[in-house]
């Protein structure tokens, strides 16, 4: 007999209720409930400190001014219109008729004050730029400080979930007040968010009325889904997958992501990495076919460029490094490496050459342990050392390769961010030291590319100096999977992880 694993609470009589952060809340005959788990499981739930917004717009409960839809578009949410005035001033309308989950109506003079917020408490809010913001009627008026291209799309973070500040934002890191199809009802640290519906919500009130986010990890969510504790597991281990591929009871949706998973190489004056011919040489003995199936086991995707395609930034026009044994040893050669006593390992005056890929202890080394094996095909002796502590590493250069798993390159619908952390001058991400000056002026043109084809264009240029230099080897994007129980209609999974519930979710009948 098949397992009903969506549970149906509730059953009774109309009754009305208050939750104790202002939410009000309707208890209905046959009210629906499900268990679900995140991609990851956040603590806190303040858009204005840390990452806690993505627990808010993954659950449901956070809405930003635009948002991005399935179809990597971004669309309005919390504004309806806007408009860039001129380089620097953006116009934009407030929805009207949206009210907060205890009933408080959302205002333009809110916006500003929840949008302030964040920039002054959270430590990605200096990303806005903004250098003023007014309230002009029923808009928004933003100032950026200088020309500043991907505003709009930095507006989609969910740190810019707007939240009401007229109530007592002191307990917000567990009980936020928020605008969307979801109000939190109980938060329980490093444990579980009880979201309720909102009947308030402008798009209206979800069927499903009650919502237990419980913290389950990537390696036990196909176990959670089996034995039904859950209904809903967003980013599950893909190696699990193939236990719940031919139940009924489970549909596995996806679709590709937007992270990308490589290694950094350390670009370092002083480390055999420097040299760009050996960097080189390593990407194209790495076969991204075979290492996209042993990391994703079939829900992966090889890449050879720093955008996943899934991004739409014309990844196909990039000539990465493709497989090619030749190539990589005519690389080694250029680098001055060659195999002069005939040990099978290559060398340079006199000095075999090895390499050590650090990785922290408990990770899967599979990937690690498949790159050793290709990289000895050229003559390349490499070493896999396990640590408690990599970011200790990267925080001092002192490694050859890391794994760098899981980048979102589009935190804020838009790859401008990504590419400014990772690999420019000073960026909070660049662990591998890489430095081009080439790199340099395109990030500066992509500050005043406003129109989507001369965005693309610079992308599309950033992305061939990227693989032209080597400072990471990409090796492929994960499928965003979603394993959801077949008695859960209406789910949509985007590309970007930070979107999940809606409130379109329905139960069948």
């Amino acid at each position: 007999m098949r397992k009903r694993l969506v549970s149906l609470l509730f059953a009774g009589i109309m009754a009305c209720s208050v939750i104790g952060s202002g939410v009000t809340t309707f208890a209905a005959e046959n009210d629906s409930h499900i268990n679900l788990a995140l991609f990851t499981y956040i603590e806190g739930m303040d858009p204005a400190t840390d990452w806690c917004g993505w627990n808010l717009t993954r659950c449901g409960v956070g809405e930003t001014l635009v948002t991005v839809n399935e179809n990597m578009e971004i669309v309005g949410q919390l504004a309806d219109e806007w408009e860039q005035v001129d380089d620097t001033t953006y116009r934009f309308h407030i929805r009207q008729g949206v009210k907060f989950s205890n009933g408080t109506e959302l205002t333009p003079e809110i916006v500003k004050d929840s949008i302030q917020r964040s920039i002054d408490n959270n430590s990605r809010g200096g990303d806005l730029k903004i250098a003023n913001i007014e309230v002009d009627g029923e808009n928004v008026v933003f100032t950026t400080d200088g020309a500043y291209s991907a505003f709009v799309s930095q507006l989609t973070e969910p740190m810019t979930v707007i939240v009401d500040t007229t109530a007592d934002t002191s307990n917000y890191d567990t009980m936020p007040i928020c605008t969307g199809p979801y109000a939190v009802s109980e938060y329980v640290s490093e444990e579980k968010i009880e979201l309720v519906a909102n009947e308030n919500y402008w798009d209206g009130a979800p069927e499903i009325k009650s919502i237990t986010v419980k913290n389950i990890g990537s390696d036990t969510k196909v176990d959670a889904m089996l034995s039904g504790d859950i209904d809903l597991a967003q980013g599950p281990d893909a190696t699990a997958l193939n236990r719940v591929e031919n139940n009924d009871d489970i549909n596995i949706v996806k679709v590709t992501g937007t992270r990308e998973n490589d290694f950094e190489l350390n670009c370092r004056e002083g480390n055999p990495l420097s040299d760009k011919n050996l960097r080189l040489a390593l990407s194209y003995a790495v076969d991204r076919d075979v290492v996209a199936q042993v990391a994703g086991n079939g829900y992966s995707s090889p890449i050879s460029t720093a955008f996943p395609p899934s991004v739409g930034y014309d990844s196909e026009d990039v000539n990465g490094q493709v497989y090619d044994l030749d190539k990589a040893k005519e690389c080694l050669e250029t680098a001055g490496y060659s195999d002069s006593d005939g040990d099978g390992i290559v060398d340079k005056d006199g000095e075999n050459l090895s390499l050590t890929i650090s990785i922290a202890n408990g990770s899967s080394t599979a990937v690690s342990e498949t790159l050793q094996d290709m990289w000895k095909q050229i003559g390349v002796d490499v070493q896999i050392e396990m640590l408690e502590n990599v970011s200790d590493k990267r925080a001092s250069g002192d490694f050859d390769m890391l794994v760098s798993p899981n980048w979102q390159t589009v935190n804020a619908g838009d790859g401008q961010k990504y590419l400014m952390n990772r690999w420019s001058d000073g960026g909070s991400d660049n662990y591998s030291g890489y430095h081009s000056d080439e790199f340099q002026s395109v990030l500066d043109k992509l500050d005043a590319a406003f129109t989507q084809e001369d965005r693309v264009s610079a992308f599309v240029e950033a992305q061939q100096i990227l693989a032209d230099d080597a400072p990471a080897i990409w090796m492929y994007a994960n499928d965003n999977v979603t394993l959801v129980n077949s008695k859960l209609e209406n789910v949509t999974v985007f590309p970007i992880d930070y979107y999940l519930v809606t409130n379109k979710w329905t139960l069948a009948e």
